[in-house]
């Protein structure tokens, strides 16, 4: 337990030096632009590539694969509606926050510590829905809704996820995965020395978007998302545990990837969208500190309860 807890404050001292950093003036807010840039292009499809490993593909798969896309599809419509449904870089950034989770930075030790083997199986089944989603679907959907000029059309969605370098990369790797081929180890390599840099610079991107000095209306705002993204993760963790024919630990699994932090793609993803307020900074700190102690509590019940 100490190591995922030393983990997880690892990421929010990372957050506190980019914050610490900006109000020193060594770095600027611009700047996370440029930091957005190179996670999304480089860092993060090297992380993905690193991880490849982790992609199952099992008997489970359709159904685990099914709650994670309909996941996001939920909380993404809803993050749409929660912004009024008005055509701007705001709406993207509500839409990303209330809908991605982060599955593989944050949530994967946890599952480790408490339920290696079968456990981690399951994870990697739900983000193969959760990753299609929000390192492509989701984003070409933010994007859309970026600005009146950007047309919901197949063709336009089509462009941006082909344009999306993470996206495509999943693509790539689940369908190396479903034929069973190899990734080279010089790949794999050349992947863990670019990918393990991309934990620090996202919790470093965020740090440098984040103002506590904010005006009422956004502060309003992170509150309305937060508790908007946690009213609908109890429900549909309700709905989950009801559904026939899981096991508890399927289940359970299922709960908790709703109950993670906002995925680190999200905050590049907001900046590409044209957004450069604090929303998506505050947010993902905040989820980040009320998942630990969800995940926590929520394991901890079910022990207590005898249903796990």
């Amino acid at each position: 337990m100490s190591s995922v807890l030393i983990k997880t404050s690892g990421y929010l001292i990372i957050i506190a030096l980019g914050y610490l950093l900006r109000s020193l003036s060594v770095f600027s807010k611009q700047e996370a632009k440029l930091l957005g840039n190179l996670i999304v292009k480089v860092t993060l499809p090297a992380a993905l590539i690193r991880n490849a490993a982790s992609i199952v593909i099992g008997p489970e798969l359709p159904l685990l694969f099914c709650i994670g896309v309909m996941a996001s599809c939920i909380t993404l419509y809803a993050g749409y509606i929660l912004a009024g449904r008005k055509r701007e870089p705001r709406t993207s950034a509500f839409m990303l926050t209330v809908s991605t989770f982060n599955l593989g930075a944050f949530l994967m030790p946890f599952v480790e510590l408490f339920f290696p083997g079968t456990g981690v199986g399951y994870l990697c089944m739900f983000d193969t829905g959760n990753a299609i989603m929000g390192l492509g679907i989701s984003y070409a959907l933010a994007k859309v809704a970026s600005g009146p000029n950007e047309p919901l059309t197949f063709n336009r969605i089509a462009k941006t996820l082909l344009k999306s370098v993470p996206f495509m990369t999943y693509v790539v790797l689940f369908g190396l995965a479903a034929c069973s081929i190899p990734i080279p180890q010089i790949v794999l390599d050349y992947a863990e020395t670019i990918g393990s840099a991309n934990a620090f610079l996202t919790m470093f991107m965020i740090g440098l978007m984040i103002d506590f000095h904010l005006p009422k209306k956004e502060v309003k705002e992170i509150m309305m998302v937060c508790i908007t993204r946690f009213a609908l993760v109890i429900v549909m963790s309700v709905i989950i545990w009801l559904i026939p024919g899981m096991s508890p630990l399927m289940k359970l699994i299922a709960i908790l990837c709703l109950f993670s932090p906002v995925a680190s793609a999200a905050t590049p993803y907001s900046i590409e969208c044209g957004y450069q307020g604090d929303l998506v900074g505050m947010v993902s700190t905040i989820t980040m500190v009320l998942s630990v102690l969800s995940i926590l509590v929520i394991v901890s019940f079910l022990q207590t309860m005898g249903l796990l």
